[in-house]
């Protein structure tokens, strides 16, 4: 099935408030996983759907990112996460499989997909703190999962610059994995706080594994975010297509469009047919009566 690119939130920009419980969902991987993208999905629907696509441990490795406290707006932009961007609008060569949940209800959490991965693929876990900035610099073989835990984005103005040097740091996690390798991304949100809520909706779960030698990334990723912010203005969001006619509903279309040409053909038809008024009158002459006769 033909699919046009999908934004990270194609409708991003226009919706910020109109699900405020919801984030998103994305996966990309460069193994072949079946999954089907949509705009909104619950969370329960996502777990099972990701979980059927990977019951066969289809990668080496598994990169499991939680980044609490986002919202369908806040990847409205290119700039706002272009690494992750490029692998889901499969600008990643590499990259053989994508997906994307633009509005994920209820709960989904990533350390749902970890059980799930250490339980059915004995896969072992690195656990990598998103703000310590410091990762192995090499992963052990797989199959393995690497636990990504990002801190909450703030609300304030350095929130979009937050996201950006997160991305970068994703980024670089996953070039150490060896090239030879397969591996399946999984990015995992949870709604942003609001000001005018009264408890933080997303709780995470802190832990620490020392996994063999260190390193302490401080990059700037801003230079990479200016360099993509020209073509950001040709687009209102960072996959700005979305598939919006399924070949079923096409043939739907199709067919109805023939039902009413085969409707309309049999209206005029009837409403052609002409029967003279004399047709119904009784013949009276002689010849008529010697017929009754």
């Amino acid at each position: 099935m033909h699919l046009s690119r999908f934004g990270l939130l194609a409708l991003g920009a226009t919706a910020v408030d109109a699900f405020r419980d919801t984030s998103p969902f994305f996966l990309a991987s460069t193994s072949e996983v079946l999954t089907n993208s949509a705009y909104i999905k619950s969370g329960a629907a996502v777990l099972d759907d990701v979980s059927s696509a990977l019951k066969t441990c289809p990668s080496d490795y598994y990169v499991i990112v939680s980044q609490p406290g986002v919202h369908s707006s806040d990847y409205s932009t290119r700039k706002s996460a272009p690494r992750l961007g490029a692998k889901v609008l499969g600008k990643d060569k590499s990259i053989r499989s994508k997906m994307s949940v633009n509005e994920v209800s209820g709960s989904l959490e990533a350390k749902q997909f970890k059980s799930f991965l250490e339980e059915n693929c004995k896969a072992q876990t690195t656990v990598i703190d998103g703000s310590s900035g410091s990762y192995p610099s090499e992963f052990e073989a797989g199959p393995r999962v690497i636990d990504i835990e990002f801190p909450m984005l703030s609300l304030d103005s350095n929130r979009a610059q937050q996201l950006s040097d997160n991305d970068g740091l994703l980024s670089d996690i996953i070039d150490r994995i060896p090239s030879s390798a397969k591996y399946t991304l999984l990015y995992v949100t949870s709604p942003r706080e609001f000001p005018d809520t009264d408890s933080i909706i997303y709780e995470s779960e802190n832990e620490l594994n020392q996994d063999g030698l260190r390193m302490e990334l401080k990059r700037d990723f801003s230079d990479y975010s200016a360099s993509i912010a020209s073509e950001s203005d040709r687009h209102q969001s960072l996959f700005d297509e979305y598939q919006y006619f399924t070949p079923g509903i096409f043939m739907g279309f199709m067919a109805s469009f023939l039902c009413l040409i085969i409707l309309y053909v049999g209206v005029s038809a009837l409403s052609s047919l002409q029967v003279p008024y004399a047709a119904f009158e009784k013949d009276t002459s002689a010849a008529g009566q010697k017929k009754e006769q």
